[in-house]
This record gives C-alpha cells, sequence and structure tokens, in this order.
C-alpha cells in the first residue's frame, strides 16, 4: 500500500502597507492648503518669485533716507488728542443747537494743524484765518460765473493756492474749502458760505487753539500775523 507523501507549503506573505486617501472633490481646496501650510510647518522652503521681489522692495525702503523720529512725551498726545476734540467738537455743538451749516470737512485737516502741529508756520493764526477766507471767496466767485464743472473745481482751487502764496496765508485744508465751495455752492448758502461757515468756524477753531494751547502752556501762536 502506498503512502501518501506529506508536503508542506511555505507561504511567503510580504507585508506591504497601503496609504488610502479618500479624494473629496469638495474637500480638494482644503487638502491643498493644508499641504502648502504642511510644508512650511516642516522647514522647507518654497522658492516663490513674488515673495522675492517684495523682499527686495522692503530691502530698498529700508536704504531710503528717513527723517528724524524724535520721541513725542504723552504729556503732547493727551494735549493734542482733547484739544482736537474740544475744538471740533464745540463748532458742531453749535452747529446741531443752532442748525447751521457750521460743519466744514477742512476744519478736520485745520485741527490737526492747529492742536498737533501747532509750531508750524501753516498752522498760524493768520494762515488758518486769512487762508480760509481767500479759499472760500474765490470758491464761491468761481461757482457763481461757472457753475461746478471738473475745471472750475480745479480752476477755484489753483486761484486759491495763487492767492495763499502771494499773500503768505499757506493753510492746506484751505484748498479744501474751495474745493466744497464750487463742488457744493457754497453748501446751497451761496456767498454766506464765506462767514458761515468758513469764518466763523474757522476763528473758533483757532481761539479754542490759542486758549487751550495757552492753559497747556504749548507755544502758540508763534505768530498772529
Amino acid at each position: 500500500m502506498l503512502k501518501r507523501k506529506k508536503t508542506t507549503e511555505v507561504k511567503k506573505v510580504i507585508d506591504v502597507k497601503f496609504k488610502v486617501t479618500h479624494e473629496d472633490s469638495n474637500n480638494s481646496y482644503v487638502g491643498s492648503v493644508k499641504g502648502f501650510f504642511n510644508v512650511f510647518t516642516k522647514g522647507e522652503r518654497i522658492k516663490m518669485p513674488i515673495l522675492d521681489e517684495v523682499n527686495k522692495v522692503r530691502a530698498f525702503i529700508k536704504k531710503l533716507p528717513r527723517s528724524p523720529q524724535p520721541a513725542i512725551p504723552a504729556r503732547e498726545v493727551w494735549l493734542s488728542l482733547w484739544g482736537a476734540f474740544i475744538g471740533v467738537g464745540f463748532t458742531a455743538l453749535l452747529a446741531f443747537l443752532w442748525k447751521c451749516p457750521m460743519l466744514l470737512g477742512p476744519f478736520g485737516a485745520s485741527a490737526v494743524l492747529i492742536y498737533g502741529a501747532y509750531k508750524a508756520p501753516l498752522a498760524q493764526p493768520r494762515n488758518v484765518l486769512l487762508g480760509h477766507f481767500l479759499a472760500a471767496c474765490i470758491g464761491v466767485v468761481v461757482y457763481d460765473f461757472f457753475g461746478t464743472t471738473f475745471w472750475s473745481i480745479g480752476l477755484g482751487v489753483a486761484l486759491a493756492l495763487v492767492l495763499m502764496v502771494v499773500t503768505y496765508s499757506i493753510h492746506p485744508p484751505a484748498g479744501a474749502t474751495a474745493y466744497v465751495a464750487i463742488q457744493t455752492g457754497g453748501l446751497g448758502v451761496g456767498y454766506m458760505y464765506i462767514l458761515n461757515p468758513v469764518i466763523l468756524g474757522a476763528f473758533i477753531l483757532v481761539l479754542i487753539g490759542v486758549i487751550f494751547n495757552k492753559l497747556g502752556k504749548r507755544e502758540y501762536p508763534v505768530h498772529w500775523w
């Protein structure tokens, strides 16, 4: 009787690690963003031409000469804050109480000069009062003759600038006074625009500026006229 030989089969099992990723069309964008940030978290640097150009611009700007920036005492900051608040706030209060057009955009810029850069030549009473007055006159006259056009606005601001230059009363916010006068017809009040809000509002800003700066022991005005 024949005996059947037992054969043993040796099976080699190879362990294979599979990484299964489920790709979702809705999460593809999120996955790409995560992958982008993962690269940077691993310390790998991607060469990006845009960032290189930005760095070059920053390096160029750092090489440009800078103006001196002296330290500003906290006292000066607080005085400027309260001065501007009181000056502009008072004109706004009168405007609300009297129902008159005493609120004028250029007054905000004038307040920055009077209460912040109070030593600047452009912030002195002559410049503030005369500059606003001349600009208001030019503005309403140009509007009266030519109305509101693109060239009349440019003409009014240019003429106001020339008058301020020849009368030594340059006040940058006054350019906006002429601009507003031509654009709005003197806020709808015509030639009264010169008196109210321009002259009355500018006078109040200067008056409060003189009183407040004197109380705060700040040198304003440096000169009156």
